[in-house]
């Protein structure tokens, strides 16, 4: 019997999504951010919310229609610093963590992030970069334009870099008085306070050429008051982001000392760096999986982060997160990178999580069965936790949900883990249409997390198949690069065998598959038509149609040459031949095409390529151009885009399979 109704496109607009949360210094109560969209302003919203450690019922502590974001506590606990848009712009604000009103500290006009107290709590350390709002009737009367130097000038969801940098400040918490405390020249990427509150760490790209990969980036120490910089570390190396040893005299740090283009063939793993000499000892050498989140979703953001020591007994222990097929773990190990043991497992993913310095944790945690809560507990090896939330309890209990099911394909002399979602209620002996459903990336994965988009097409009647093939991560380093330069090879047998273990199934009608994904995925929707006539129609999304285009506009650009070891020139058929596009006028199959006009990851110019090859041959093909939109469009797009595009994909489907 049917438990309620089925999930709907327009459920977007019922869901609650935790995020960021933060625990107090005493581990009594915990802050988080919680966001909706709102269907009349075609906007997002986000209030903070406190809950107690041992469990209660959450209260708002901020309210409006505003987003108010990233909480931090005071060191006594008493004060949560956050960001808001109140008043039509970003600023820092302060609030009374017994309730009462908020107010503004620091209002200039620009972009914040990376708000954290100082040890003594009178400082707030944060970064900001101008960016001032011209009003249009200013704009037309002066020449309009970009002057570019350098070759990485953009990024996806931001847009173009400003000539304004990205600084380091700090304010005062009782006068909001702030102050920049670097020379302006460069870009900060991130910083912390030293545990005595007396020097500041960050890391920073100081060389003229902005990268992607930031090799040239190095951390410096200077004093809380301003000054010269002091280098710390040296060398070519991937820094992803760091944190103070305990004691104040080293770093703790996510790096791998690959060079340029080899972001992706070595495992991230945790050093320590003494600022004494700049010496850097790996604590984690047997560490393969990247210590991030990867999970990928349209109702959470994955690549969390976590590094934070933590006391326990007489020492010290450093707890972190791992993705590991599909799953997304709270690990900890002690100070010297022995004894590591699971703090919090199983089959979830943990996209946000805090730590303090006794060791008690909160984290917003989801499964493939709901959007998230909040959880508490102890890292202290024995894996007790408190569900302290459940948010979405009501909006979930009315509907009528199938559960994933976990499967391991053989492909080769290799498996791959995937699942398959049926139809709530298929009836026993009924055949559904099945739909294989793509991730991007190459290098990210799918898991356990609340996936609205397949829930929807499973509700719609299909049975829906997505995995992890070779290339994404959570399965080790060499799992992951081995299709570096050689996308629509082994990840393409990969997806052939899901696809027949999917069409082999008894309540899969075998003649009505069809394909989608985004991104990276999008070049395997588009690849796959081009090299299999089983699928009987296709959406390929934010495709990657044509490398070489991506070697010259995408904001990861020269990414591409570090791929294939060959720049464009010297050998152009290697890009063109792993160039799904080049393939297009052999795809039959009905195939949709969503792309947005500001996306400056996979740029539309791809999708425009595609739509002439498919249209100049008569095939049958719609292309759908969102405007205003980035990358991002599944999940952080404007609300009635992203129902669009759903409402889109299941026309289609409807249609033609």
């Amino acid at each position: 019997m049917s438990r309620g109704r089925k999930i709907q496109a327009d459920d977007l607009f019922r869901m609650k999504l935790p995020e960021s949360p933060a625990i107090s210094p005493d581990g009594d109560r915990i802050v988080f951010s919680q966001r909706w969209m709102d269907r009349k302003e075609n906007r997002y919203f986000s209030n903070l919310y406190l809950v107690p450690g041992g469990g209660g019922r959450p209260r708002a502590l901020t309210r409006g229609g505003q987003i108010d974001s990233a909480p931090v506590w005071s060191p006594d606990g008493k004060r949560i610093a956050f960001l808001s848009t109140r008043e039509k712009k970003q600023g820092i604000w302060i609030i009374p963590a017994d309730g009462g009103e908020a107010e503004a500290l620091v209002e200039m006009e620009g972009i914040y992030s990376g708000l954290e107290f100082s040890p003594d709590g009178k400082e707030l350390l944060f970064l900001f970069r101008e960016k001032k709002v011209e009003k249009p009737e200013d704009r037309e009367r002066r020449a309009t334009y970009k002057h570019i130097t350098e070759l990485r000038h953009k990024l996806d969801g931001f847009g173009y870099f400003p000539k304004e940098r990205q600084g380091l400040w700090t304010a005062s918490t009782r006068s909001g008085r702030a102050r920049r405390l670097d020379d302006g020249d460069f870009d900060i990427d991130e910083a912390h306070w030293s545990p005595e509150g007396g020097k500041i760490a960050l890391l920073s790209n100081r060389d003229s050429e902005r990268q992607h990969e930031n090799t040239s980036a190095q951390v410096y120490l200077i004093s809380s008051k301003g000054g010269r910089l002091r280098q710390v570390t040296s060398g070519v190396a991937h820094r992803s982001f760091f944190r103070w040893a305990p004691e104040g005299r080293s770093l703790l740090m996510v790096q791998h000392f690959g060079g340029p283009g080899e972001w992706i063939m070595r495992p991230y793993q945790i050093w320590e760096v003494a600022l004494g000499d700049g010496s850097a000892t790996n604590l984690t050498p047997w560490m393969d999986d990247w210590p991030f989140n990867f999970v990928l979703s349209d109702t959470s953001m994955g690549e969390a982060a976590l590094l934070a020591p933590y006391r326990e007994g007489a020492g010290w222990r450093i707890a972190f997160v791992q993705g590991q097929q599909g799953a997304c773990r709270i690990l900890s190990m002690a100070r010297d990178g022995d004894d590591l043991r699971e703090e919090f497992g199983g089959e979830r993913n943990s996209f946000g999580v805090s730590v303090n310095l006794e060791g008690q944790a909160a984290t917003i945690t989801s499964t493939m069965m709901d959007l998230g809560d909040v959880y508490a507990m102890k890292l202290d090896g024995d894996g007790v936790h408190r569900r302290l939330t459940r948010i979405n309890r009501r909006f979930l209990e009315s509907l009528d949900l199938s559960e994933p099911e976990e499967t391991w394909f053989k492909s080769g002399k290799v498996k791959v883990q995937g699942w398959i979602l049926k139809p709530p209620g298929l009836r026993k002996g009924r055949k559904a249409p099945g739909l294989l459903e793509i991730h991007g990336g190459p290098m990210g994965q799918y898991g356990y997390v609340f996936f609205h988009e397949m829930h929807l097409l499973a509700a719609q009647g299909y049975v829906v198949a997505f995995a992890n093939p070779r290339g994404s991560c959570g399965y080790g380093t060499r799992w992951m690069n081995c299709i570096r330069g050689k996308w629509g090879t082994v990840d393409y047998d990969d997806l052939m065998a899901v696809t027949n273990a999917l069409a082999r199934k008894p309540y899969v009608d075998s003649k009505r598959l069809g394909v989608l994904g985004g991104s990276y995925g999008g070049f395997m929707t588009t690849w796959i038509l081009g090299h299999n006539k089983r699928f009987k129609a296709g959406v390929t999304m934010r495709q990657a149609g044509n490398r070489l285009m991506q070697f010259a506009s995408s904001d990861y650009n020269v990414h591409e040459y570090h791929s294939f070891g060959q720049w464009p020139w010297e050998k152009p058929m290697a890009y063109l031949k792993q160039s799904p596009n080049l393939y297009g006028h052999r795809i039959t199959a009905p195939t949709l095409i969503i792309h947005s006009e500001n996306d400056l990851r996979c740029p539309i110019g791809q999708a425009d390529e595609l739509f002439a090859i498919l249209k100049s041959q008569g095939r049958t093909t719609e292309y759908l151009r969102f405007e205003g939109e980035s990358h991002g469009l599944s999940r952080a797009g404007k609300p009635l885009n992203r129902l669009e595009r759903l409402d889109r994909i299941l026309d289609w489907f409807r249609r033609y399979l």
